[in-house]
């Protein structure tokens, strides 16, 4: 870097809430099944190639799809005909980045196939001498007790052998949080005024930028940090203002209660004067006039992240990534060890850069300065798949309870009876109910081993509870105060949700009898939106 450049740039800046800091992942936006290899080989081998050359071979059908806002967050790429040309190129760069990933995905699902079709209650020691090199050492075959023929990942061992790590990228650009592409239809290309770095989504420079969001520093050394080039200098100085970011204040609490704040859908932060807890994060980074809570209001230690299940509104790699240095603890539920759609969380966040995480069986617990947080059963939302990474939570703070039951669907009611008989009386109770969620195939098409008809795959939905199974959860807990939240309406979620309810839609109409039911039987209740503080 050049001296004049130096001198050019030694003012203190602000990284702008404008400016999104995407993790990419072989050009992809970044979620927990584009992390975990073996996820992320099955989703670029049966997701990923398809759709781009489905676009690649007919781009007309893809911009047709996407002049129609009802059909955002279906499987069309946002392109438009003058991208055909780079998107072939995208294909053949992971083609040949991923070849390894590839072969992996392919050898995987052929194994698959021929034990359900060979392996019949016989031995399977012989099926070990068969192994392909890309599966040696990385798998255990087994059968379950009906004696039905599976595989067992070894995880761990597939980070490390760094099938993951080359493909990593973060770009920086500045785009409105309504313009952003769905996340699993659309491939980031550069544009004008974007910028990318290879880097490892552990690497710490990027808690450096990260600080910048609400902490100004020298804009020359944190493009030294990155090395960039001269040329890549006027596009890079962009992302910067030396004006201060917005903020609503009191990012700390020093009162004698508990206060409460919702930055939106699942994201709720809970203060004492001991502690700070955040649950889910996924937080506004830009500043509106709607009253909104921003990524500039969250406390600058967060002792405690606590995530509740893997899908990406809930467990959020960018999120995240820029909250890792005010982070020092994360709680994660335990998993279902090596079953292909269940990773793990914690081997996710130590690729994103964590060190300390706690991980929850059910009526596991963590002790906290004046309480503790307790992990629940989970049921629902996930397809009727074998999934273990999901809990439900107790926060027990300054003798308040609150318990979050997410995206529950609330189906075996007597669940909620003898988990009552071990928690005790509930003070809050916060429920989402997106009781119509999309069908199996939406998020796990690519790890299921065969294809689902249209009849199971439409019965099997990633759904909450409607509102007969909420008041048959809220007439068990009989919590005084009810928040309904999760729906996903705040207009920073888009990107990442892929829907927006009219006023009829069945999710609204739903949680709107459930709070009716509850005001009339003499319980607090409302629907959360945007923002909210309450001091308990």
């Amino acid at each position: 870097m050049s001296t004049v450049l130096d001198a050019a740039t030694s003012a203190a800046v602000y990284l702008k809430p404008e400016v999104k800091l995407e993790p990419l992942v072989c050009r992809w936006y970044a979620w927990s099944y584009l992390i975990a290899p073996a996820q992320l080989a099955l989703h670029i081998t049966y997701r990923i190639l398809p759709l781009l050359q489905s676009f690649a071979a007919n781009p007309s059908v893809h911009v047709s799809a996407n002049s129609d806002p009802s059909m955002y967050g279906g499987p069309f790429v946002a392109l438009l005909d003058a991208d055909v040309e780079r998107v072939r190129q995208l294909i053949e760069q992971t083609q040949l980045n991923c070849a390894e990933l590839i072969e992996f995905a392919q050898q995987l699902r052929a194994l698959d196939a021929q034990l359900q079709s060979q392996a019949t209650g016989f031995s399977m020691n012989e099926y070990y001498a068969q192994l392909p090199a890309a599966l040696q050492g990385l798998v255990e075959l087994l059968y379950n007790i009906h004696h039905h023929p599976s595989l067992r990942l070894f995880e761990a061992l597939m980070y490390e052998a760094d099938l993951s790590g080359p493909t990593q990228e973060i770009m920086l650009q500045e785009v409105g949080e309504q313009q952003r592409h769905f996340f699993m239809s659309t491939p980031r290309l550069d544009v004008p005024g974007s910028l990318s770095f290879k880097m490892k989504f552990s690497d710490r420079r990027l808690d450096a930028l990260a600080r910048m969001r609400s902490t100004a520093a020298p804009l020359g050394e944190i493009a030294r940090l990155f090395d960039v080039t001269p040329e890549q200098m006027p596009v890079f100085a962009s992302f910067f203002s030396p004006r201060a970011p917005g903020s609503k204040g009191q990012q700390g609490y020093t009162g004698q209660g508990v206060r409460m704040r919702y930055f939106g859908h699942a994201c709720v932060l809970f203060q004492t004067d001991d502690v700070a807890i955040l649950f889910d994060p996924f937080v506004s980074l830009e500043d509106k006039d709607d009253h909104r809570l921003t990524m500039n209001d969250l406390p600058e230690v967060i002792d405690y992240v606590v995530i509740t299940h893997s899908h990406q509104d809930h467990f959020s790699p960018e999120m995240l990534i820029q909250l890792r240095h005010r982070v020092k603890r994360v709680v994660v539920p335990a998993n279902n060890s090596g079953n292909i759609t269940d990773p793990s969380m914690k081997l996710v966040l130590k690729e994103l850069g964590f060190e300390t995480v706690d991980v929850l069986d059910v009526l596991d617990r963590v002790e906290l300065p004046g309480g503790h947080l307790l992990s629940l059963p989970f049921t629902g939302e996930h397809a009727d798949l074998d999934i273990y990474s999901k809990q439900a939570l107790l926060l027990e703070i300054k003798n308040k309870k609150f318990m979050f039951l997410v995206d529950s669907d609330g189906r075996d009611a007597v669940l909620y009876e003898r988990i009552m008989r071990k928690i005790g009386p509930v003070d809050v109770l916060f429920i989402g109910m997106e009781c119509q969620g999309a069908p199996l195939n939406w998020l796990y098409e690519p790890l299921l081993g065969k294809q689902i008809n249209r009849r199971n795959n439409e019965s099997r939905r990633l759904s909450g509870a409607d509102s007969e199974r909420a008041w048959n959860i809220q007439s068990r807990i009989k919590a005084p105060q009810v928040f309904v939240y999760a729906m996903g309406q705040e207009p920073w979620m888009q990107y990442i949700m892929g829907l927006q309810y009219q006023p009829d839609s069945i999710q609204l109409t739903e949680s709107d009898k459930f709070i009716a039911q509850c005001q009339a039987s003499g319980t607090q209740a409302e629907r959360l939106f945007g923002s909210r503080e309450i001091i308990f």
